[in-house]
């Protein structure tokens, strides 16, 4: 994304978005009024009428007085701190998105979601217009009349014009918002609630894909890990602080099943809750510490935000300046049908199939495995010793629903084809070979995969996301960063085709055998480097974390020059975020460009006089992948990316 969007810029994508009016409202908050901090549901103009106070977003202050406008995206953190006895404004929520998906390509150049971004805040030098136009929007907002809310839009345009044009006149700046700081705060304040990367993505407007990327960048961990370290913080300090049982210490941080929460908190620590409490309590040097009792007020303080709906007038409420904040439900249909499907199974499953050592190894491992489309006897089960814990899965799956759609060339190298898949699955290096498949999509469709009737699921390691999916058939968590020849190993043995995995292996080995001392002589001593753009100011590195860095990196052991070595290869981040003023200290010899990066890439990066003046580019030794799977680790993308490697460093056909 670019560092600045001027004002001609911001008009072409306002011009060639589609743009809903979600609320308007006039807020007035008073000295001694409770005004918690508040996430923007939508991107979200505030306009200042009365009064004065210090108003934070995203940790930006701003003092706000009469005629003070603030702008900010979804997901923005709000907070108001008054420096008056009251203070009045307008919030204005929208909504914006690209109906044509040529305009995307049209405005490739710029991320067309920053517009709605970015956060600024300024006092307009002629402010009477705008006033009268948020005066006029809220009076007719409030009608029932379709003609009335039809001019509300007219008016909004003509509102957020006269805006831009003040700003360019001003020449106002604008700041982007840190997206790993927001999730970073979201999950510090929410981390009770049922979390996974899809409903933070619906809450950011992001996929859940560039969510994990730019976290992981950020953090160098992922956000599931950063969520379940802050869960068993908190309980860590539960456990110490009060007297509350384990089940009601689980449930707070955000665990309904007690079990899973023992697993989790013993795989994070190394010993379980009670081992914890017992040990810390124990090295206490006094033994008449005080408990302190919270009770019931063990539940965290929440930012209001406003429910979760797909209609545009929910946010209607009667009382003034009162914005609540819901719990997010599982559909009612969704429901149902899984308190069905539990239903018919047990009322359908013979009484002699469950031995009561059986029974207490479901209950420990908290795994569903009564999945309507599996049959035979126990004897037909295994347990696997997933990452989520032991899991109870059928011998020889036959009916796979892949959730984490990075991971299906895992099963193609098998010989399975699931009957489902995520998005993520299908690209070009999969063509041909998902023929049938269902794709279920980025979000996790809990009625389409229930309809696919699995006897397997296998999802990434998210908590919430597993306790449902359980539910509906035997469910295994994966992750990255498992080196891709255990990681198929696993599945073999997860799948009953262990032997196929080594065989795969084996067929593997014996071409790295035949090209590496092909491309070894063909680079000789030159360096290597991979990269993709992450915006106009900035890019990243990579080592062995997929984009053929498994192969040039791992298998050829070719060289990278000696700052990615360091700060991607050595650091084990296998990545390394990089200025583009610096690229020359970057670039390698050869340079692979993954140019897929999601729906929010940047523009290329990769021009002017910088970029033509490096030697790889001179020497056209420049290589560009656009599939999707050139970012993948599984065997399919592997195989294609080896092709494509050994046939762009040694020119072989």
């Amino acid at each position: 994304m670019k560092a600045t969007i001027d004002t001609q810029e911001q008009l072409l994508v306002w011009h060639r978005a589609a743009l809903s009016i979600m609320d308007i409202r006039y807020i007035t908050i008073e000295a001694g009024d409770r005004h918690s901090p508040y996430l923007f549901p939508a991107s979200a103009f505030l306009y200042v009428t009365h009064g004065s106070a210090t108003i934070t977003l995203d940790g930006i202050e701003h003092v706000s007085k009469p005629f003070y406008m603030l702008h900010g995206g979804k997901g923005t953190r709000l907070d108001i701190t008054l420096t008056s006895d009251a203070f009045r404004f307008y919030l204005i929520l929208y909504k914006a998105f690209f109906p044509n998906p040529a305009d995307l390509r049209v405005l490739r150049h710029l991320d067309p979601h920053m517009p709605f971004r970015v956060q600024y805040g300024f006092i307009p030098l002629h402010p009477a217009i705008l006033y009268k136009l948020a005066e006029q929007m809220l009076s007719e907002w409030h009608t029932t009349k379709r003609l009335e809310h039809l001019h509300v839009k007219t008016m909004f345009y003509q509102f957020t014009y006269e805006l831009l044009r003040q700003m360019d006149q001003q020449k106002v700046h604008t700041t982007y918002p840190n997206l790993t700081s927001q999730l970073i705060n979201y999950i510090q304040e929410y981390y009770a609630e049922p979390l996974t990367r899809e409903t933070l993505a619906h809450t950011f407007h992001y996929s859940g894909a560039y969510l994990s990327k730019c976290f992981k960048r950020e953090t160098g961990t992922s956000i599931i890990d950063y969520l379940i370290s802050v869960r068993v913080t908190k309980a860590k300090k539960l456990l110490l602080q009060t007297s509350l049982s384990l089940q009601e210490i689980a449930a707070s941080v955000g665990y309904p099943d007690v079990s899973y929460f023992i697993r989790i908190f013993k795989k994070h620590t190394g010993i379980t809750p009670k081992q914890y409490k017992s040990e810390t309590r124990s090295q206490k040097k006094s033994a008449n510490d005080p408990i302190i009792k919270l009770g019931s007020s063990i539940a965290p303080r929440k930012l209001r935000r406003y429910i979760e709906n797909r209609t545009e007038n929910h946010y209607q409420n009667n009382e003034r300046g009162d914005l609540r904040m819901f719990k997010r439900k599982l559909p009612v249909g969704i429901t149902l049908l899984l308190c069905l499907t539990l239903l018919v199974t047990a009322c359908s499953k013979p009484a002699s199939t469950t031995s009561a050592s059986d029974s207490a190894t479901n209950t420990s491992v908290g795994t569903n495995t009564t999945s309507s489309t599996t049959t035979g006897n126990a004897s037909e089960w295994i347990t696997y010793n997933a990452i989520n814990g032991e899991v109870k899965i059928p011998k020889n799956p036959q009916r796979v629903v892949m959730v984490a759609g990075a991971f299906t060339g895992h099963l193609l190298a098998l010989g399975i084809k699931p009957v489902g898949a995520g998005d993520e699955s299908f690209n070009s290096y999969t063509e041909g070979k998902l023929d049938d498949v269902v794709n279920i999509g980025n979000d996790v469709s809990y009625e389409k995969i229930m309809e696919l009737q699995p006897d397997l699921i296998v999802v990434w390691n998210d908590a919430e996301t597993i306790e449902k999916l359980s539910k509906i058939a035997p469910t295994v968590a994966v992750e990255y960063g498992v080196p891709f020849r255990k990681q198929l190993i696993e599945f073999g043995k997860m799948t009953g085709r262990e032997e196929q995995a080594k065989a795969w292996i084996a067929d593997w080995d014996a071409k790295i055998t035949k090209y590496k001392p092909l491309v070894r002589q063909a680079v000789g001593n030159r360096t290597v480097s991979i990269f993709d753009s992450g915006s106009a100011k900035e890019f990243y590195a990579y080592g062995s974390f997929g984009r053929g860095g498994d192969i040039i990196y791992g298998e050829f052991d070719l060289k990278a020059p000696p700052i990615i070595q360091k700060e991607a290869i050595d650091s084990g981040k296998g990545w390394a975020k990089l200025s583009l003023e610096l690229l020359p200290q970057y670039a390698g010899d050869y340079i692979f460009i993954s140019s897929w990066t999601g729906d929010e890439s940047a523009a290329p990066i990769f021009e002017g006089t910088i970029w033509e003046s490096l030697p790889a580019v001179r020497n056209q030794h420049v290589y560009r992948e656009d599939s999707r799977g050139f970012v993948f680790s599984d065997p399919i993308s592997l195989e294609a990316q080896l092709e494509f490697v050994v046939k762009s460093l040694t020119d072989m056909e």
